[in-house]
């Protein structure tokens, strides 16, 4: 890789950052935590699932949109930082609920979004591909 690429590859996730975080912060600042960042945490885990499964099965995704989106901007909407402090700040059973919620609302978006995948690369004839 040249040094031109490299540089066009951290601007795309660079630009993706900055969106990530502004969209994280609207979502967050609308809703009352940990809720914010549990709506962030799931639905990145969604998109971010049809991304990588769009990869495997349709391939309409480049490889500068999965840096740009799955890099850059998922990497800067979801928060596992936040996650973790907000759970420690909550304590006790509330705590608790905060980690299951969070672990399996975000395994079963990723699911979901291989999910959407399949159903459009099987409707798209392509057969069935596990």
């Amino acid at each position: 890789m040249t040094l031109p690429e490299q540089t066009q590859d951290l601007a795309s996730i660079a630009f993706g950052g900055f969106l990530g975080a502004v969209s994280r912060y609207a979502v967050s600042s609308s809703t009352i935590s940990p809720n914010g960042t549990l709506v962030v945490n799931v639905f990145g885990s969604l998109l971010l699932g049809m991304m990588m499964y769009d990869y495997d099965y349709l391939g309409h995704i480049s490889q500068r949109t999965r840096l740009t989106f799955g890099t850059g901007f998922m990497g800067a909407f979801t928060t596992f930082s936040t996650f973790a402090v907000e759970t420690y700040t909550l304590g006790g059973t509330s705590a608790i609920f905060n980690i299951g919620s969070n672990l399996v609302l975000t395994l079963l978006a990723v699911f979901l979004g291989r999910g959407i995948i399949v159903y459009l690369f099987r409707r798209k004839g392509h057969g069935h591909r596990n």
